[in-house]
């Protein structure tokens, strides 16, 4: 099934370099994706926020979504050791 979706996913930290560590991270993930994925991440007052926008399988939107909470959570762990 196609869709189009827009979705705003934040995560809070205590830290504002805790943030930007990971969103900086994880926005190297973002790039080179096809033309109907747009994802941004950022870092702003301990949060990091990413922006998203889709049109397409919505299979193809449930496995990136999964894959950038799980780079978020590799992120997190690495920066904890």
């Amino acid at each position: 099934m196609k869709i189009s979706a827009r979705a705003e996913i934040v995560w809070e930290y205590e830290n504002e370099n805790v943030a930007r560590a990971i969103a900086e991270a994880v926005d190297v993930d973002n790039l080179d994706l096809p033309e109907n994925f747009k994802f941004k991440t950022y870092w702003k007052d301990g949060r990091v926020i990413t922006k998203v926008k889709y049109l397409g399988e919505i299979e193809s939107l449930i496995v990136a979504l999964d894959d950038l909470v799980f780079s978020i959570k590799i992120a997190e762990d690495v920066i904890k050791k």
